[in-house]
C-alpha cells in the first residue's frame, strides 16, 4: 500500500502518521453496516461530515452548484436529477461516456436510412463532411436529416451533395458536401450555413443540432445502455456511481474535498440509488441496505479521516492496486462483464435471456450454469466471447451488436474460468 514518504518527522511521529495515513481494509459487510448506522436515509448522507454536500456539494463555492452539472447543492436538486440524463453541459460530443449518449438522427438517402453515429470534417477546402453511419446505407438522392421519423432538415435543398465514401467499400460512411456559405440578404440576413451546420453536429443537449449515436467513436451506441445521471434500481447504469468508481468514465470523484467522503458514503449511495422506484417516490425513505446487493465491485483508495487526512495528498482518489489483472472472478466482473454487459439492452434486471449482470453476486450466480470450472472450451461464456468458438448458426457472439472484446479481456476470462471459476 502507497503512504507518503515523510522526512522531517521524529521516528514516533512518522510512525504514528503513517498509521492514521494507511488506508482502511474493510470488509463489505463491515462498510454496509457502517453505513446503515452513519446514513440511515438520503437525508443523513447528505448532511454528513463524510457526505454529499462536504464530499461533492458547493463547498467553497464551487463544486456541483446551480453553475455545474449536475447540480448536488440541496436534497431537492439530488432528487431532480433522479431519471436525468447525464452530461447535458458538455461542449465536446466525443468525451461523452456511453452511458450519456443520445439517439442518434439519422441520415437518409432516398430509400437508404441510417442512424448517424458521428460526423467529421473531412476537407475544408471543398467543405466535405465524413458521416459516419450504424449501419450501410445505399446511396440516393433528398438527402435528408431525421429525428423519430419526422423530417429536421432537407439538406439537398440548399444544394448539399452526397457521395459514397470511396475508403470505405462497407457502405457505413458517406461524404456530404456542403454549398459555399450563401451571402446575406435583405430577407434573410443569416442566410443558413450547411457546413456550418454540420460541424455543430452532436452538441448535447441542443436540439437545435443534429443528434450522434456514438460520438465517442468506440463502437457502442449508449442510448441503448438507458443511463441517467442517477437511474433508480440500477447503480450499473447511474453515471453518478460511475464517476465515483469508474475512471474510464472521467477522473474520478471527488476531485476535492475527498476528506469528507468515503467507502461508507459510497456503499450508502449506492444502495440508495438500487433501492429507488422507478419513479424516485421512495427516495426520501429509509435505505434498503439488507436488500442491497454487493456493490461497487471496485476497490478504492480513500484518506481515513482525522488530523493527517488533508496531509495524504491521496486526493482525487484512487483505485487500489490490487492485481487488477489477476484471474479473478471480482476482475472479470469489474473490468468485462459489468460495463459491457450489464446495460438496458443486455443482462439487466428482467434480461430475456435470464442472465441478470447488474451485481457482482447476480453475474456469478447466474453464470454458475454457463461455466465449467477448469474448461473455457467447453464453458458458454468463453464460447459466447469467442468468434472462433461461437461458429454454430444459433451463436450469438457477446457482446452483441458489438465489436468482440479485446483479446486481453478474453484471456482474463479464461484464466479464471481454467483456475477454476470460483468466487
Amino acid at each position: 500500500m502507497r503512504r507518503p514518504v515523510i522526512v522531517t518527522a521524529t521516528a514516533t511521529v512518522m510512525a504514528a502518521a503513517l498509521g492514521a495515513l494507511a488506508c482502511k481494509s474493510k470488509t463489505l459487510e463491515g462498510e454496509t453496516a457502517e453505513a446503515a448506522k452513519l446514513y440511515p436515509d438520503l437525508f443523513a448522507l447528505y448532511a454528513g461530515d463524510q457526505g454529499i454536500y462536504r464530499g461533492c456539494g458547493p463547498s467553497g463555492g464551487v463544486c456541483h452548484n446551480a453553475n455545474e452539472f449536475p447540480n448536488l447543492d440541496s436534497v431537492g436538486s439530488i432528487l431532480d436529477n433522479i431519471g436525468r440524463s447525464c452530461n447535458q453541459k458538455r461542449a465536446d460530443p466525443s468525451t461523452l461516456n456511453d452511458l450519456c449518449e443520445r439517439p442518434g438522427d439519422f441520415l437518409t438517402l432516398g430509400d437508404g436510412k441510417s442512424e448517424i453515429a458521428w460526423i467529421e470534417e473531412a476537407d475544408a477546402a471543398t467543405r466535405t463532411f465524413r458521416i459516419h453511419l450504424r449501419e450501410p446505407v445505399t446511396m440516393g438522392s433528398e438527402v435528408q436529416i431525421l429525428r423519430q421519423e419526422a423530417t429536421v432538415f432537407f439538406l439537398d435543398y440548399y444544394g448539399t451533395t452526397a457521395a459514397a465514401d470511396p475508403g470505405d467499400p462497407s457502405g457505413a460512411t458517406v461524404l456530404l458536401t456542403a454549398p459555399p456559405p450563401a451571402m446575406p440578404t435583405e430577407e434573410d440576413d443569416e442566410p443558413f450555413d450547411v457546413g456550418a451546420f454540420l460541424g455543430r453536429a452532436g452538441i448535447p443537449g441542443d436540439p437545435e443540432v443534429i443528434q450522434v449515436g456514438d460520438p465517442n467513436h468506440n463502437g457502442t451506441f449508449g442510448a441503448a445502455l438507458g443511463g441517467k445521471i442517477i437511474h433508480p434500481g440500477d447503480p450499473a447504469r447511474s453515471y453518478l456511481i460511475a464517476r465515483l468508481t469508474d475512471p474510464n468514465a472521467g477522473p474520478l470523484m471527488p476531485r476535492a474535498n475527498c476528506c469528507h467522503w468515503s467507502k461508507p458514503a459510497l456503499r450508502a449511495l449506492y444502495c440508495w440509488v438500487e433501492g429507488l422506484h422507478d419513479d424516485g417516490g421512495n427516495a426520501l425513505a429509509p435505505i434498503d441496505y439488507a436488500g442491497c446487493s454487493g456493490g461497487p465491485s471496485v476497490d478504492l483508495l480513500y484518506p481515513d479521516p482525522g488530523p493527517y487526512c488533508e496531509a495524504m495528498g491521496r486526493c482525487p482518489v484512487e483505485v487500489a492496486d490490487v492485481g487488477d489483472r489477476d484471474p479473478t472472478f471480482h476482475n472479470v466482473y469489474a473490468r468485462i462483464l459489468m460495463p459491457t454487459c450489464s446495460g438496458a439492452d443486455c443482462h439487466a434486471a428482467g434480461a430475456l435471456s435470464g442472465l441478470e449482470m447488474t451485481s457482482e453476486d447476480k453475474a456469478y450466480a447466474g453464470l454458475a450454469s454457463r461455466v465449467v470450472p477448469g474448461n473455457p472450451e467447453a464453458s458458454l461464456l468463453f464460447q459466447r466471447i469467442s468468434p472462433e468458438l461461437c461458429v454454430a448458426p444459433d451463436c450469438l457472439t457477446m457482446p452483441l451488436g458489438q465489436a468482440p472484446l479485446p483479446e486481453d479481456e478474453r484471456e482474463l476470462v479464461r484464466s479464471w474460468i481454467e483456475m477454476g471459476a470460483e468466487r
